[in-house]
């Protein structure tokens, strides 16, 4: 095998690579959960997002087990290695397919979001395009630039927002959640998926851990990264949902936006808090869809044998700024990002690193030998 080029670009720590699934998933899930979950199970909500967030981090973990076994290859490799060449190289064409529609509803949400909250006279077109134009520079620079701006954002976005929600904690009637456990149990079964949008990004385990300086600290940081996570979605469910109430945000498209709205902080200087809040938070979104570009480009790389991710990434851009345009309003976003989670999201979040680590369990134990 070809020993591939080293560069300055290409290599990442554990924690790196921790802060690039956290700012991945949170990207755009937080946004709609609260709704989600308030529709379907009402004040159990807490309830589906704890459970959901238990099967996230064993899923996580697994998914470190997994790679472990194949160190420096990501998952294109390890399904050729595993299910065979023909079966493999279209489980990986699966994945990149997955990447860019990703990534897609991450660039259409942004622009709808921009456009209603910001820049109201703007084509949405032009939104999208900007965004991806920028992506685009960071996508090529590699890896490691990802890393770095990971590191910086994350932290960045979440102190800024728990900070500006503190003022309206008095506020909260905690009766919204109320009462507790009386959904039947086959409701809040059912309503687990909804909460599998809200992960997805932790399937980039199978796709960066190749990348990373030194694998045996990848389950403790993607295990920290999921729990973060976790956390900061229980915060915001809890506060959208004591501060509406059940019905109250269940009608609303975008709770968390609109929680914002309510905010009043004592001696601010900013007039308009939500228009500050959406502009940090597009660096999340921004970071989101970068990491879902980098994916797909990488995935594609490998797929044809390519040294080099850069050649790919802007034949790629056209495909996801198309993707962007098909739903017709937001309505039918809404019901794009259902199906698609409970299809490409359940498949590559769940059965796919599930199904690869048993066969690698059960050719290991038939004295197969180990690819490595």
């Amino acid at each position: 095998m070809v020993k591939k080029m080293e560069r300055n670009n290409d290599k990442i720590s554990s924690f790196q690579l921790g802060m690039i699934l956290a700012v991945t998933i949170i990207g755009i899930g937080f946004l709609t959960l609260p709704r989600n979950l308030a529709e379907e199970v009402g004040p159990d909500g807490w309830v589906v997002l704890l459970l959901g967030s238990v099967i996230a981090f064993i899923v996580g973990r697994l998914m470190v087990v997994l790679m472990q076994k194949f160190p420096q290859e990501t998952i294109i490799e390890v399904n050729s290695s595993l299910m065979g060449k023909p079966l493999g190289t279209i489980i990986s064409i699966g994945f990149f397919i997955h990447c860019i529609i990703f990534a897609a509803i991450e660039v259409r949400v942004s622009g709808e979001i921009t456009k209603e909250y910001l820049l109201l006279n703007t084509p949405i077109e032009v939104l999208m395009i900007a965004l991806l134009i920028g992506a685009v520079y960071l996508v090529r620079s590699g890896i490691e630039p990802i890393g770095r701006m990971a590191q910086i954002i994350l932290p960045v976005v979440t102190i800024i927002a728990i900070v500006v929600i503190l003022p309206v904690l008095p506020e909260l009637d905690l009766t919204n959640l109320l009462p507790v456990l009386k959904t039947p149990i086959h409701k809040i079964i059912g309503a687990i998926s909804t909460v599998f949008f809200s992960f997805m990004g932790i399937e980039l385990i199978l796709l960066f851990s190749s990348f990373v300086i030194k694998p045996k600290n990848m389950k403790k940081y993607t295990s920290l990264a999921v729990v973060m996570v976790a956390a900061i979605y229980m915060f915001i469910l809890v506060v959208v949902v004591t501060r509406f109430g059940l019905i109250e945000t269940t009608h609303i498209i975008w709770p968390v936006l609109e929680l914002f709205k309510t905010v009043d902080l004592p001696g601010a200087f900013i007039e308009n808090i939500e228009a500050f809040i959406i502009a940090i938070w597009m660096l999340s979104v921004f970071m989101t869809l970068a990491t879902l570009y980098f994916g797909a480009s990488l995935v594609l790389s490998r797929i044809l044998k390519s040294k080099e991710h850069n050649y790919f990434v802007l034949p790629i851009l056209p495909m996801i700024y198309y993707l962007a345009l098909i739903p017709d309003n937001i309505a039918q976003v809404s019901d794009y990002m259902n199906m698609y989670s409970n299809c490409f999201g359940i498949f590559y979040i769940i059965l796919l690193p599930l199904l690869l680590l048993s066969i690698s369990i059960f050719k290991k134990n038939k004295g197969g030998k180990r690819h490595a």
